[in-house]
């Protein structure tokens, strides 16, 4: 410690900087350094559209749903409508090739 009134500041985590750099590049994921483990980036969970309740370090929906099982079970299957609904959609407005008939 410096002189008195200096506060130390703690070292950045490795894995700050490289998360950063997966998201930059829009990396789902990337390795830890300090564990070897794969982490999903923050593009990923947004990507998913509601907190998994796994406490993920990089959770942009503020760990809504760790110990929540039920309300995490009601976000999960109206996220997989949603995507349903979604790809229903897309099916509907793609341009017939000229082998359908009608």
């Amino acid at each position: 410690m410096g002189s008195s009134g200096d506060i130390e500041e703690a070292p950045v985590p490795a894995w700050k900087d490289i998360h950063k750099r997966a998201v930059d590049k829009g990396d789902q994921t990337y390795i830890d350094p300090a564990t070897g483990y794969t982490v999903f980036t923050e593009l990923s969970h947004r990507d998913r559209g509601y907190c998994c309740g796994n406490a993920c370090r990089h959770c942009p929906f503020e760990h809504d749903n760790v110990g929540k099982p039920d309300q995490l079970r009601q976000q999960a299957r109206a996220a997989r409508e949603a995507r349903r609904q979604a790809r229903k959609a897309s099916k509907e407005e793609r341009p017939k090739s000229l082998g359908d008939s009608d």
